[in-house]
């Protein structure tokens, strides 16, 4: 009896490792958590990690619903916030991993440099069509519109703007048929982007904070997760997303 007690708890667990760990993510990690999860593969082959990326804001709804996520990572506090007050994140876990940074970016194929001037580059009559994300569900949405506000832009480019889904489908939409974005920085970085145009950093106190925070999801703490979680705290990952321009906590 003890013989076969002790097989069925080695079955568990075993069967808790060999699970994916299912990750939800804000899409401005699009690059930097591909590479973080590089270099967790590395430490912990035995792992299996699906990542999906998209708003945060959408996330949220999913995993209010019960979407089978393990880990969320969000480019707002305030969705870990009120997931939390509504019991679906586990106790303890929700934690600042990184602070984003917005840009207006300019394509190469548009003769601005939008450094000198910052937002008021926008101001321009050559730049017709602005990419955000959308303000509904995306925070990096949301601190776009707030960086026009206080820089009093809002109500002279307002015409201008078209929305991404996300702010990596904003970052895209720039890319391929906009005249200007504003998207995160660590996009900005990525090898699709580098080089294909010129981006002012917008201050920290120009728009709302992009405090982004991750957390597992209630009811999914198993071996697995918490290496990842725990991956995410190392010298190792936070290189990585400094190199994408993220501020640490």
């Amino acid at each position: 009896m003890r013989r076969t007690y002790l097989i069925l708890t080695l079955l568990l667990y075993a069967h808790a490792w060999a699970q994916p760990v299912r990750v939800a993510a804000a899409s401005d990690l699009q690059y930097a958590l591909k590479e973080v999860l590089e270099a967790f593969h590395q430490q912990h082959p035995e792992i299996q990690v699906e990542v999906t990326f998209g708003s945060s804001g959408k996330f949220y709804q999913q995993l209010t619903q019960g979407a089978p996520f393990d880990l969320y990572f969000a480019a707002s506090s305030k969705y870990t916030r009120l997931l939390e007050a509504a019991g679906r994140l586990e106790a303890g876990t929700r934690a600042v991993y990184a602070v984003g940074r917005l840009v207006v970016w300019v394509p190469n194929r548009v003769a601005l440099d939008p450094e000198p001037q910052g937002p008021a580059v926008l101001l321009d009559p050559r730049i017709r069509r602005i990419a955000i994300a959308n303000p509904l569900h995306a925070p990096y949405g949301e601190a776009a519109v707030s960086l026009l506000e206080r820089t009093g832009l809002w109500e002279a480019v307002k015409p201008k703007l078209v929305y991404g889904d996300n702010v990596s489908h904003a970052a895209q939409i720039a890319l391929q048929g906009a005249d200007a974005g504003i998207f995160a920085l660590s996009l900005a970085r990525n090898p699709n982007l580098s080089g294909k145009g010129r981006f002012w950093v917008a201050p920290l106190e120009a728009h709302l904070p992009l405090e982004q925070e991750y957390a597992i999801i209630q009811g999914h703490d198993r071996p697995a997760v918490r290496a990842l979680y725990a991956f995410v705290q190392t010298p190792t990952a936070r290189r990585i997303l400094a190199e994408y321009g993220f501020l640490l906590p």
